[in-house]
């Protein structure tokens, strides 16, 4: 993320995280859906079915395992030396 996460507000933040869990979650269950709706459709096995689930599976879990990776990323970015105990630098010396 290109901003500073603590400039946010309190809603945006979680509105963020709704979004981020929700997307997830829709990840894990539409390809499986979609699978199914096929199989109705062309009158097959659970091939499709299976095929969705496993997709959705790996997509869903994909994006779950970036989250932590993500949350220390933003947590990198939002230290500063001040917040640290460090002493304020100032930019401008040499």
């Amino acid at each position: 993320m290109d901003h500073d996460e603590d400039s946010r507000s309190a809603v945006s933040v979680g509105m963020a995280w709704g979004t981020r869990v929700t997307a997830v979650a829709l990840e894990f269950a539409v390809p499986g859906a979609l699978g199914y709706a096929l199989d109705l459709w062309l009158g097959t096995s659970p091939g499709f079915t299976l095929g969705g689930a496993i997709l959705g599976l790996a997509m869903g879990m994909y994006h779950v395992l970036q989250l932590p990776a993500e949350m220390a990323r933003a947590q990198q970015n939002r230290r500063s030396p001040t917040m640290d105990g460090g002493p304020e630098q100032d930019k401008h010396r040499p």
